[in-house]
């Protein structure tokens, strides 16, 4: 059996709990820009955004790693399992939110045809399951050349991703909130030069793999720019929502602010953990990292729900508690679920 990489165990549950303080945090965000609540939430949410990039960089170090034993019955099995989560989950969610809340709870009527599309759209944490099918599809063919032999062609895709769609795009993107004419030239560049190969989180993907296998120079530098990027993430989320007049986040994951924080932590972690004994329960929460992601945004609701019928409006000690309950009550239903035979496939 191949030895487990402890360092991407702890990744992985440093990844589950900044993505529950995400949702946590990111309630206060959306309102009353400017106030202490806001600041509170933006900060915080700033801090943890590398979540989604960190989880998609864990599965292309192990998926495109010489040693993964990949096969197609394994690809088909990991594909199936990731669709039967999304059909089960997103079934249970559209029953408690679309269905039984609406009728039951507030007495209203409910669209059948908006409830079947939110069915397939998911909760809104459940897109993350058509990233990873999507990722899965394209494994064989990345597996084909993302390698050490050819070393430098990875680090020309990974060159070539960062300046256009780290960089241009994701300014781009910025300005068009400001001026028609940005938008023209956001839409002529990324419908003129087509660089869809090199966009979207194929990238992630595949910087997993070669932070894995390769040493990164000048750690200071860059763990600086990432202080850095998080400031930018903290005050360009600031001012584009005062000025706009409405909440934006300065948060999208294809952005430089959130590559260079990724990187950051990737690299601290593999080499403060890289040679340490495992945990229990850092191996306990990693192994079901994925059935806490999946529940943790229902009782998260259910928390926030409960919290503003008792007047608490504090963000600080609101996040607080809704991030351990939520993490705490994810943890333990997942573990019974696991418990159950032939459950332990939704989680």
């Amino acid at each position: 059996m191949k030895k487990k990489i402890y360092y991407l165990d702890v990744l992985r549950v440093i990844a589950c709990l900044m993505v529950i303080m995400i949702h946590a945090s990111g309630y206060y965000v959306t309102k009353n820009i400017g106030s202490t609540n806001f600041w509170i939430g933006n900060v915080i949410d700033s801090l943890v955004r590398v979540a989604v990039p960190i989880f998609v960089m864990i599965s292309g170090a192990l998926l495109l790693d010489k040693n993964y034993k990949y096969s197609k019955d394994k690809l088909v099995s990991h594909i199936y399992k990731m669709i039967l989560m999304f059909v089960v989950w997103s079934l249970i969610y559209t029953l408690l939110f679309d269905v039984i809340e609406p009728i039951i709870l507030k007495h209203e009527s409910i669209s059948l045809f908006k409830t079947v599309i939110n069915f397939v759209k998911g909760y809104y944490h459940l897109w993350f399951f058509y990233l990873i099918v999507g990722l899965y599809l394209i494994l064989p063919l990345l597996r084909l050349w993302v390698k050490d032999e050819n070393k430098k062609y990875v680090e020309y895709f990974l060159i070539l991703s960062i300046i256009f769609t780290f960089i241009i795009s994701w300014g781009l993107t910025i300005g068009s909130y400001y001026s028609d004419n940005i938008v023209k030239i956001s839409d002529f560049f990324n419908n003129k030069f087509q660089l869809k190969y090199i966009s979207g989180y194929t990238s992630y993907f595949i910087l997993g793999w070669y932070l894995n296998n390769y040493k990164v120079n000048n750690k200071n530098r860059i763990y600086l720019l990432s202080v850095v990027s998080v400031l930018l993430s903290i005050f360009g989320t600031y001012i584009l929502s005062i000025t706009l007049d409405k909440p934006v986040q300065l948060f999208d994951y294809l952005g430089i602010n959130v590559l260079i924080p990724s990187i950051a932590l990737f690299i601290y972690v593999k080499d403060k953990y890289n040679k340490k004994k495992e945990s229990n329960i850092i191996s306990s929460i990693s192994k079901y990292s994925l059935g806490i992601y999946v529940i943790h945004a229902g009782v998260l609701k259910v928390m926030y729900k409960l919290l503003e019928s008792l007047g608490f409006n504090n963000a600080i000690p609101n996040i607080l508690i809704v991030f351990i309950i939520s993490f705490g009550v994810s943890y333990l239903i997942t573990l019974i679920i696991s418990k159950i035979p032939k459950l332990n496939n939704i989680i």
